[in-house]
């Protein structure tokens, strides 16, 4: 897949999704089926074109986390069969182009854009003002076809970034899950860490996720990590580790299941299924080698349990149990 993070680009017989693309949950993937689609039919090149609010603009005022980072999105859309990503600048002078102008000179001139698919949602340009009527009122004058999709609803609810935020923020992991349609996670490299886990007989994969990824609450979770093409079940810690001695920075601790191997500077992805407990300080190593006893014990049982629910599912995804 081509990546892109400028402005300045030239591709020739595009399709074309828009968006912030954050979550890149359900209703994303429906656009991206739509590219995949078209891309059969007329030979087309696939196009995220993916908008990139950069410091100082509004997200770092209010704090913001990205439900996927840029490196993890990267992966995923590579996964969907997108031919280009095009991480877009918005700084202020990008956020000033007038709608008209940016289908005019980005989506017609610099993309050649035959087809584009939007939710129906969808606003671009400065003010917000370009829309799906806006697209189509150009179309003929662009040569290019519009494909503006519904908002997916699941179990009556509106699937949004912003819902899977709220639903990630309360540990709801499977809620989260179902509405991104494939699990929440964080990809990294291993670390080495104080070997504490090893010295316990619990040795981890240690992560350091991105300041700017967003976390759900600190705690314990049954998990499936991808390492070196293969997949193993095993629990996550998500913290700050409150009893060795709190750090600043969170640090993502996978155990695997039945596994021993030494993994550091290797790229892992970790995918959080089920929430089992907060993070807790615990007063000696005893009482935490204790506890990590009856996390693995709970994380096996919910990963059998989805077994036996799902079977196909889980098979797909945990070949180590």
């Amino acid at each position: 897949m081509e990546y892109i993070s400028s402005s300045s680009f030239s591709l020739r017989n595009t399709c074309v999704t828009l968006g912030k693309f954050d979550g890149l949950h359900l209703g994303h993937r429906k656009l991206f089926a739509l590219l995949e689609e078209e891309k059969r039919r007329s030979g087309c090149q696939s196009v995220v074109l993916a908008f990139d609010f950069r410091p100082g603009m509004f997200q770092e005022k209010k704090g913001f986390r990205f439900i996927y980072t840029e490196e993890e999105k990267k992966l995923l859309l590579a996964q969907a069969g997108i031919d280009c990503y095009i991480s877009y600048p918005v700084t202020r002078e990008t956020s000033g182009m007038e709608a008209e102008d940016f289908i005019r000179q980005i989506l017609v001139e610099q993309l050649d854009a035959r087809l584009i698919a939007v939710g129906e949602d969808n606003r671009f340009g400065h003010n917000r003002r370009g829309d799906a009527a806006m697209l189509r009122k150009f179309s003929l004058e662009g040569g290019f076809r519009v494909e503006a999709l519904p908002k997916v609803r699941l179990d009556g609810e509106t699937v949004s970034s912003t819902k899977i935020r709220e639903e990630l923020q309360r540990g709801n992991l499977e809620r989260a899950n179902a509405m991104l349609g494939a699990a929440y996670h964080i990809v990294g490299t291993v670390e080495q860490g104080r070997r504490l886990g090893r010295t316990l007989g619990f040795p981890t994969l240690n992560i350091i996720p991105p300041a700017k990824k967003l976390l759900p609450p600190f705690g314990v979770y049954a998990s499936v990590t991808e390492l070196g093409g293969e997949r193993y079940a095993g629990v996550t810690n998500v913290g700050v580790r409150p009893t060795v001695g709190q750090q600043k920075r969170a640090w993502v601790e996978t155990h695997l299941f039945d596994v021993q191997r030494d993994c550091y500077g290797e790229l892992v992805q970790t995918e959080l299924l089920h929430f089992l407990r907060p993070e807790q300080s615990f007063p000696d190593t005893e009482a935490l080698r204790e506890q990590l006893t009856r996390d693995i014990a709970a994380g096996r049982r919910y990963c059998e349990e989805m077994a036996q629910s799902f079977p196909q599912t889980v098979t797909k995804i945990i070949n180590k149990l």
